[in-house]
């Protein structure tokens, strides 16, 4: 994966120069970008950039739109994958990724396979908060 960040911050530069940040294809890199971060275990700088691309997504191509869905799952496995992730960074994960449910159940419909995947990622955070929360209180 260490060629593959390489390659995804060079992809991600030359879109953001030649497109802009707010180009739909600019974000999508940055999302790639950042989901080779997580592999990586970036997870700090990965969620750094999906909080920049996430705005500007939603800004660009508006909340219901399949790449603001896309990055907010993206934005929720930093969370998830990280088992350093404070109970704040998984507080802020759940609610990404239940806005990113509504809306992918509203644009896509419950059974779709982007919305079942969001729905698990809902649940995995819920998951990790509860042991966080049990794990605390003992």
């Amino acid at each position: 994966y260490d060629e593959a960040l390489v390659l995804s911050r060079e992809i991600y530069a030359k879109t953001s120069a030649q497109r802009g940040c707010s180009h739909k294809d600019t974000i999508i890199d940055g999302n790639n970008l950042a989901d080779a971060m997580i592999k990586l275990g970036h997870y700090a700088e990965a969620k750094t950039l999906l909080r920049e691309q996430l705005a500007l997504s939603r800004k660009a191509l508006g909340l219901q739109h399949a790449t603001s869905l896309l990055l907010g799952e993206t934005f929720c496995q930093a969370s998830t994958e990280n088992s350093d992730a404070t109970r704040e960074d998984l507080i802020e994960a759940e609610k990404v990724i239940q806005d990113v449910v509504k809306h992918a159940k509203r644009v896509l419909g419950p059974t779709h396979p982007n919305t079942c995947r969001c729905v698990a990622q809902l649940s995995l955070v819920r998951e990790q908060l509860s042991a966080r929360e049990n794990r605390d209180a003992a």
